[in-house]
């Protein structure tokens, strides 16, 4: 991947106010040191559309021919809405890396499927199946300071660009949502 690929970075908003279903989805779409678009939509907190909702956000930019990589922080978006990651780069042709800071808990992940309130009978059974698949097709590798899964692409010397478009996008939806930005990634 060149220097100045582009990256489309997810994060969704805080999710304390549970009173609500949704939560904002904000894309930062960029390169080194560069911002050159903003995307924004609604998921479901602990739901199963964050994978289509990230497809159709791809499809409505403008950068769709040029974004290379998109960047999510972990393999769930708005609390346990898990993330197809297959399925986006089949129907988007565009790779998709997984970056967090810790070493992901994978136990931790599917206890708490089981027993979340949306999650209980074949939607949580499916998603720690996803998720199980996914892990021994491309286990995470620590690389620049990050616990990074990726499928084929070169994703060296990038991740701290992805993982700083992924703060950004965090930032943003914590701010837009609660007027002011906090917490960390």
């Amino acid at each position: 991947m060149k220097e100045g690929a582009r990256f489309l970075a997810v994060a969704s908003g805080p999710l304390y106010e549970r009173k609500k279903s949704t939560t904002l989805l904000v894309g930062v779409i960029g390169r080194k040191g560069v911002i050159e678009g903003i995307l924004s939509g609604r998921v479901d907190i602990d739901g199963t559309d964050a994978t289509s909702k990230i497809i159709k956000m791809v499809h409505k930019s403008r950068f769709e021919e040029q974004i290379k990589a998109i960047a999510i922080n972990g393999i769930a978006i708005a609390g346990l809405n898990v993330v197809d990651v297959k399925e986006i780069e089949r129907r988007t042709g565009i790779s998709v890396i997984v970056l967090t800071r810790k070493k992901p808990d994978f136990k931790a992940l599917a206890k708490a499927l089981k027993s979340s309130e949306k999650g209980y009978g074949d939607p949580a059974k499916d998603k720690i199946a996803m998720i199980k698949e996914l892990n021994l097709e491309r286990p995470f590798r620590k690389s620049e300071g990050f616990y990074i899964q990726a499928g084929e692409i070169d994703y060296e010397g990038k991740a701290s660009t992805a993982f700083e478009l992924l703060r950004l996008a965090h930032m943003i939806a914590n701010g837009v949502s609660t007027g002011i930005s906090k917490g960390r990634i």
